[in-house]
């Protein structure tokens, strides 16, 4: 699982993996199981958010991609 902090205005983006066959069916990219998102905890404007996703699924922080670093 994959925990991250959150704050107003921040973001998660979910994505396939690079070298995912873009044409496959949200049905193919789940098969290996459910994308799971939890509210682990809030402390102040922030929020703590524990994300389990399949391997075919990237998660990135939104100021990463600002940086070039998408990754499809």
């Amino acid at each position: 699982m994959l925990v991250l902090t959150r704050r107003p205005d921040e973001s998660i983006h979910i994505q396939p993996t690079e070298g995912i066959d873009p044409g496959l069916t949200v049905a193919e990219l789940f098969a290996a199981g459910p994308l799971v998102v939890e509210v682990l905890g809030t402390k102040g404007n922030q929020v703590r958010i524990g994300i389990d996703a399949p391997r075919a699924l990237a998660v990135i922080r939104d100021e990463l991609l600002d940086r070039g670093r998408k990754l499809a």
